[in-house]
């Protein structure tokens, strides 16, 4: 059975059940998939796959998503002490044109901006009427190196036109792959076990082996393994509290 401090995979909770329910092999297939449809329904999908991967920037200021791209976790351009300085999701960067060549220049309009950019290395966060300066007392979010938005439909990372880098790093949910190993907490593995009990004959006809009642029952133990597991998982870390803590302050003076 494969643990890793604290952490199973979802085979080894599979083949656990494969094994209590005297099941055949084959039934792998169809029990990896219920295991996600389990996953999902816990809250558990954040557990899926994280992959981080550092991709070319196309002519048309877009990166193009990987295959197994299913949500971005962070994106960002690397400084050179190693850290990820993040992008800033940007709503207001168009769609048109974003696989077009020419998606810069079709995309650029009369009506003037500022000059503040922010892909800027200098921090400012107030805008006095008629330029950009550092005011005390405003929250300091972070500085961005960027702004970014996605377009699941066509499959790219829509950059800033001021973006001046030439790549970018992009940390992903990625696609479950059937035999991959996935991890998840331990608390939740009974939870999952027993999410697997039902599934697997919850939509099978009134037999001996998945009767009215014991499909009712099924569902009632995964739902309490469910809560339980749950109320469990309750994962705190100081130094990331500590760290909240401080970026919430604003600098003041007093009087």
């Amino acid at each position: 059975m494969a643990q890793e401090q604290g952490w199973i995979t979802l085979d080894s909770i599979i083949y656990d059940y494969i094994n209590a329910a005297e099941l055949s092999q084959n039934k792998y297939f169809k029990l990896f998939h219920l295991a996600f449809e389990i996953m999902d329904d816990l809250g558990l999908d954040f557990f899926y796959q994280i992959k981080s991967v550092k991709l070319p920037i196309n002519a048309n200021k877009t990166i193009t998503l990987p295959p197994d791209y299913l949500n971005y976790t962070k994106i960002g351009v690397l400084n050179s002490g190693g850290g990820l300085v993040p992008l800033k999701y940007n709503d207001s960067l168009t769609t048109f044109a974003d696989t077009n060549p020419n998606r810069i220049a079709n995309t650029t309009g009369s009506i003037s901006i500022n000059s503040y950019l922010l892909s800027s290395p200098t921090f400012y966060n107030y805008w006095n009427g008629s330029s950009y300066t550092n005011l005390y007392g405003v929250n300091y979010n972070g500085l961005y190196g960027g702004g970014f938005k996605i377009d699941n439909a066509n499959g790219v990372i829509l950059l800033d036109s001021n973006f001046a880098w030439d790549g970018a790093v992009l940390e992903y949910v990625a696609s479950p792959i059937e035999g991959q190993e996935y991890y998840v907490p331990m608390m939740f593995r009974g939870a999952i076990k027993d999410g697997l009990a039902w599934k697997d004959v919850k939509d099978l006809p009134s037999t001996r082996r998945g009767s009215l009642g014991d499909k009712r029952d099924r569902r009632h133990e995964y739902f309490e393994s469910r809560r339980k597991a749950i109320k469990q998982f309750r994962p705190f870390y100081l130094d990331q509290a500590y760290q909240a803590h401080l970026d919430s302050q604003k600098l003041v003076i007093k009087v």
